[in-house]
């Protein structure tokens, strides 16, 4: 929710706002940057102070947490390029989270205190659940060379340990279920190990692996992560001085993170959400109807009837019209219907169009009762353990 009402204070901090700065163009009302600044960043300020008092009492466990299975043994190097050198894991949020837990750091090795400073080809050794995995695997910390991260199932009936599986191999092995190091780890039959290597083809042929799944693609890499952070800074400052329209600024964005090599073009595409392009796709053709059917006149007549025509009624009407519908359907959607009743109504009323748009996208942003109508609340969904009801 936080990041959401915060989201509401720019023309690109949702999706949202730049439907509604989309549709009220051709009505030559344009919509800047900060146009939403005014009125989003007050009610965000005033929102964050609310959830700030009642987050503690609200997301106070009724229940006991299940007991995770924190059975893997994960040991990841430190190679030069890791941004965490000269840091304490601590410091760098590396230590301790609930699916994953430092337990030693070796240098030559010697076993060291966790909260040592890190160097170069140090050893992080931790106690992990399976998706505790994954999220070390996805972190830029380590600097890890660009592998994928492949689930394998052992097949052999030799004795052997886990890390023979990188004897003359371009593979290293990640993580495996045991309390011991990987070094003195049985290779079971039918065990599953996490394993990197830089393509498929090494475990195809692999002796000692039966079965093999990629799970997560390459390692985050930060060599290119100035040129991602100027080239986003460009975007911001070019929309905010509006050099060109937003639309195209953010393409040349994009374009330019796959040209400086920040980005593949595969990569790019896997990137774009197909479903919220649909969705903000159809709710530019929902608002098309609202206005060519003639509802939107309907519902602005309903509007000025309600409020008899007091502009501080037709804000409340808005207000509270603007929550409920975002609640019942998705924010797009509702950005859809009400961009051009608002028009409408600022038309007959004399309000300054941007005022009441505004209000709109503010107001879109207060999706706490329908998880659904907000992305942010889906993604949060699962990590958090919500459900429709919680």
């Amino acid at each position: 929710h936080a990041t959401t009402l915060a989201g509401s204070a720019t023309l690109i901090g949702t999706s949202s706002n730049l439907l509604i700065a989309g549709l009220a163009a051709p009505a030559g009302v344009g919509l800047t940057m900060f146009s939403f600044v005014p009125i989003a960043v007050p009610v965000a300020l005033v929102g964050w102070l609310v959830l700030l008092l009642t987050a503690p009492l609200l997301l106070r466990g009724r229940h006991e947490a299940p007991e995770r299975d924190s059975s893997w043994r994960v040991e990841i190097p430190l190679s030069e390029r890791a941004n965490a050198i000269g840091r304490t894991a601590a410091e760098v949020g590396i230590d301790f989270t609930p699916d994953f837990e430092l337990l030693e750091i070796r240098r030559w090795g010697e076993r060291l205190d966790r909260d040592s400073r890190l160097q170069a080809d140090d050893k992080l050794v931790y106690r992990a659940t399976e998706p505790g995995v994954l999220m070390l695997w996805g972190n830029p910390r380590f600097g890890l060379a660009p592998h994928n991260l492949y689930a394998v199932s052992i097949a052999t009936d030799e004795e052997a340990t886990v890390r023979e599986l990188e004897e003359g191999e371009d593979l290293v092995v990640v993580a495996a279920q045991s309390d011991q190091p990987l070094r003195s780890t049985a290779a079971l039959p039918g065990a599953k190990c996490f394993v990197a290597a830089a393509s498929a083809d090494v475990l195809t042929d692999h002796p000692l692996v039966g079965l093999w799944q990629k799970v997560v693609g390459k390692a985050p890499q930060t060599g290119k992560t100035w040129a991602a952070v100027t080239i986003l800074a460009a975007v911001i400052t070019a929309g905010s001085f509006g050099i060109a329209p937003v639309e195209l600024i953010a393409v040349a964005g994009a374009t330019l993170m796959v040209l400086t090599g920040v980005l593949t073009p595969r990569s790019a595409a896997r990137a774009l959400n197909w479903n919220i392009l649909a969705i903000i796709a159809g709710s530019v053709g929902l608002g098309t109807i609202v206005v060519k059917s003639g509802l939107g006149e309907r519902i602005s007549d309903a509007i000025l009837t309600l409020s008899a025509g007091n502009t501080a009624l037709v804000v409340v009407v808005f207000v509270l019209g603007t929550t409920v519908l975002t609640n019942v359907v998705t924010n797009s959607a509702a950005a859809a219907i009400l961009t051009p009743v608002a028009l409408g109504v600022t038309a007959t009323t004399g309000i300054d169009p941007v005022l009441l748009l505004t209000l709109i996208g503010t107001c879109i942003s207060f999706t706490f009762i329908n998880p659904f109508s907000h992305q942010s609340n889906l993604m949060v969904m699962g990590p958090g353990g919500y459900s429709t009801a919680t």
